[in-house]
């Protein structure tokens, strides 16, 4: 069930912001982000994985936007991995080439491990980045900076992401 709901909400925020294209935008109508991830903090201490966005934009400088995530990391032959669906505005500038933007997530994480129970809470995200446009509809995300939190096993959890991979823009 939980699944079907964020299925649904993914496609919501995406159906509504290509909607709105017409509207205002000089600019793209959102753009798709997939890349490289490291967790650090709390959860898992330097565990690479993947992420990938994608963000249907209102207004040249408002966007809606869908973040999923994971991160794993092997240590001693255990394995531990946490998965991440986050939703939330994403507020974007201009300038040349360069493209800077924050956003505020909220959703879910989920953690498992070969050793520990599975746990599923709450998560956020807060930050942001720099895009490098490489020509109208592609781009280079040379940074991306949040501070991520969950709510795993009862105690609230502190790490920092970073994040860097390619962009493209839908027009």
């Amino acid at each position: 069930m939980r699944r079907s709901l964020f299925a649904l909400l993914i496609l919501v925020f995406s159906i509504s912001g290509w909607a709105q294209r017409g509207m205002s935008h000089e600019g793209s109508s959102g753009d798709v982000f997939v890349g490289y991830s490291l967790l650090n903090g709390d959860t898992l201490s330097h565990g690479s994985g993947w992420t990938a966005a994608l963000t249907g934009n209102v207004h040249d400088w408002l966007g809606l936007k869908a973040d999923l995530g994971a991160n794993y990391k092997t240590s001693g032959g255990v394995t531990s991995r946490e998965f991440n669906v986050l939703f939330g505005p994403q507020l974007a500038v201009r300038s040349g080439q360069l493209h800077f933007f924050v956003h505020g997530l909220v959703g879910i994480a989920h953690f498992s491990s070969d050793i520990t129970p599975s746990d599923t809470s709450a998560a956020w995200a807060l930050g942001g980045g720099v895009d490098y446009d490489l020509n109208r509809s592609f781009a280079v995300r040379m940074i991306q900076l949040d501070y991520h939190g969950s709510h795993i096993f009862s105690a609230t959890q502190k790490d920092a992401r970073f994040a860097f991979g390619l962009v493209y823009r839908f027009r």
